[in-house]
Order: C-alpha cells, then sequence, then structure tokens
C-alpha cells in the first residue's frame, strides 16, 4: 500500500510541475508567494556593481551590510561600511578602510554562534569585524596584491577562525589564521588563475575544509591541509564564473555555479563529477539562493527575472519570474524580514534597494528616513 501511494503522490508531483506558470510556483509554504513590490529605497550607499550581505541578529532583526557609495558626490572620499536595519532603517558606520571597499561578506561562527564580517578594500587591505563584540575589528591586514581583491570568506575551527582572500590579476589566494596573522598560508596552484568569487565547503566525510574558486575558464577545489586541488574546465564561449553555491540535496553536497552569457553547471562534490550543464541566450547570470529544500534561484540581471531550478527535477528551470523593478541587480539574497517573513532582497545599479515579499505594501509599511 505504501508503495501504491509513493507512486500516486509523485504522478501528482509531476501533474503539478506541468502546470505551474511563475505565478503560482509556491516557493515556500505560503502558495501565494510572489515578488513584486518595491518597499525600501536608499539613494546615498549601496553601489550596485560591488557585493553586500545580510544578516539576522541575535536581536530579531535583519540587516543590510553595504560598502558605502554616494551617488550625488561620487568623487567624495568615503570609505566605511554601512550596517542598517531593514526595519526601522536606522544605520551603523564602520569605519576602518583608507579606500574605497569593494566587497564585504557575513559569516556566523558554527560552534559559538557569533556574527562576523570580513571586508576588503581597493587598496587590498582585509579587516575582520566581531558583529557580536561592538563590531570589533579582529583582523586588520594589508596585502601586497597587484589588483583588486574581489572576493574574500570565512570559515571556522573550534576556537580557531580563517580567513581568505584572492586577488583578480593572478589568482593568488591566502589563507589567514586570525591568531597567527602573520602566518599566510597560500593555496597552490592558483596563480595566472582570474578569480572573481570564492565559495566554501566542509567535506563531512574527510574532514576537510575545500575553498573553491571561481574564475575565468576554470572551477578550482582546494583541499586546505591536504593540499590538493581539483578542476573543471569552463567552456571559452562562456569564460567567467562569477558564482558559486554550495548546498545539500538529499544529504549529499552539490556546488552550483554560473558563467556570464549563459551557462549553469551542477556539480557532484563527494564524487567530483558534473551532473548537470545548461546553457542559455541572451543572459547575463549573477548569483543563487537557495530558497528552500526544493527551489534554487538564480537572477539574470540583463533580463531582469529570476529563474526558478528545481533541485527534484534535475535543476531544469521551471519558471522564469519576471521582475520589471530589478535594473541590472547583480546580486539577490534570501533574508528572513521580521515585519514580512521571507523576502527577497536586490540592489542594482540604479542604486535602489528592493525588497520583493508576499503581501501589498502601503505607505504605511515604509518607515521615513534617518
Amino acid at each position: 500500500m505504501k508503495y501504491l501511494i509513493k507512486i500516486i503522490l509523485n504522478l501528482l508531483k509531476i501533474y503539478i510541475y506541468n502546470k505551474m506558470s511563475f505565478e503560482n510556483v509556491n516557493f515556500s509554504a505560503n502558495p501565494s508567494f510572489k515578488f513584486k513590490e518595491i518597499v525600501v529605497e536608499k539613494t546615498e550607499c549601496l553601489g550596485g556593481t560591488y557585493q553586500y550581505d545580510c544578516f539576522k541578529g541575535d536581536d530579531g532583526e535583519t540587516y543590510l551590510i553595504s560598502p558605502y557609495w554616494d551617488i550625488d558626490n561620487i568623487e567624495k572620499r568615503e570609505h566605511h561600511i554601512s550596517i542598517i536595519n531593514l526595519r526601522t532603517r536606522e544605520t551603523r558606520v564602520l569605519n576602518g578602510h583608507k579606500d574605497r571597499v569593494l566587497t564585504v561578506r557575513y559569516f556566523q561562527d558554527p560552534y559559538t554562534k557569533k556574527h562576523y564580517l570580513i571586508s576588503a578594500d581597493r587598496k587590498t587591505r582585509v579587516l575582520v569585524w566581531d558583529l557580536s563584540d561592538n563590531y570589533k575589528i579582529i583582523l586588520d591586514t594589508e596585502l601586497k596584491y597587484e589588483s583588486f581583491i574581489y572576493s574574500v570568506l570565512l570559515f571556522f575551527e573550534e576556537n580557531k577562525i580563517y580567513a581568505v582572500t584572492s586577488t583578480l590579476s593572478n589568482g593568488e589566494t591566502f589563507v589567514i589564521p586570525l591568531d597567527d596573522k602573520e602566518h599566510k598560508i597560500e593555496i597552490p596552484n592558483t596563480k595566472d588563475f582570474n578569480i572573481y568569487f570564492l565559495t566554501y565547503w566542509w567535506d563531512e566525510k574527510n574532514k576537510e575544509h575545500n575553498i573553491i574558486q571561481c574564475g575565468k575558464n576554470k572551477i578550482k577545489i582546494s583541499q586546505f591541509k591536504a593540499r590538493t586541488d581539483f578542476e573543471f574546465q569552463t567552456d571559452d564561449k562562456h569564460p567567467y564564473n562569477m558564482d558559486g553555491m554550495v548546498f545539500k540535496n538529499k544529504g549529499k553536497d552539490y556546488l552550483i555555479t554560473s558563467a556570464t552569457y549563459g551557462l549553469i553547471k551542477v556539480i557532484d562534490l563527494e564524487e567530483r563529477r558534473e551532473i548537470v550543464s545548461m546553457t542559455f541566450d541572451d543572459v547575463f547570470f549573477c548569483s543563487f539562493v537557495r530558497w528552500n529544500d526544493y527551489y534554487i534561484l538564480l537572477n539574470d540581471k540583463l533580463q531582469r527575472r529570476i529563474l526558478v531550478l528545481d533541485m527534484e527535477n534535475n535543476y531544469q528551470v521551471i519558471s522564469k519570474v519576471l521582475l520589471p523593478e530589478m535594473y541590472h541587480d547583480k546580486f539577490i539574497k534570501k533574508i528572513d524580514h521580521p515585519k514580512y517573513g521571507e523576502s527577497l532582497l536586490s540592489v542594482g545599479i540604479d542604486w535602489k534597494l528592493k525588497l520583493f515579499v508576499n503581501r501589498t505594501i502601503t505607505s504605511d509599511d515604509i518607515p521615513a528616513s534617518q
């Protein structure tokens, strides 16, 4: 009987998939969820081409972390980071950089649950901030790179934190233990490799830290302790791997990557093999969001839309959500907004901060600027 029920449920799922349009895909527990409203704008910061991040604080509030950019006076020498409460719009300023900040990323220590921020500027200065200790700077180092740092990350061991940095021009990648910052560990075999994005994978089976470098014409997976690496080549027609996201699906670890101009790859990290490769025309893919156990969202900034990938249907695109309000938005983030719940946040080169939610927004919902 249980096998019959399972077959019926699978047939029902297939029928539902075939009937879905972009207007009725069930992204979450709420079947009416749609991205449709801009609820916040903030024009004095948020460079749309730079990397920003979000986190939920211990106070239950959701915060945006963004490099500062003054659109009305771009020659103004402001180098701080803005921490913006997305409910109240109260802003905290973090000073420490002496040149324009290019990237900020948030991480939580899985052992202590403390909150951290890592940032880098055009002069290749890297700062790590302890957000749980009054935004205290716990690492301040300047790397002698010849070009910009496009991506940074943190990973953790019990009672130990590591910062990872890489440069665009020649791929030099270093791991810096925060308790011994003079001891910079170089990841081998990365020179002459233009790196655009770093992500991290903890290999539970082998108890190994892996640093994943997404760059020009290839993706490299480097084991930190074993000092070995593995490469996936990219089609020359899609040379620039701009983003990568590690996620679990049915207990296994996967990497999904996007290359500019229309290439998506899904890689089985445990078996080190590519399982999906898809190409699209007239697109410009950027960042991923894992929405829930079923869907991955990918933004196409060229056509102002979100592609919905079905993890249970071989990662095929089952929906294309048109978002005219997105204006070449490079990064999207899933957030748990204290007022609106599950929402999608994006920032574009129009300098607008957009929050797409599952309800109609009135003028009374939008707080005044601080």
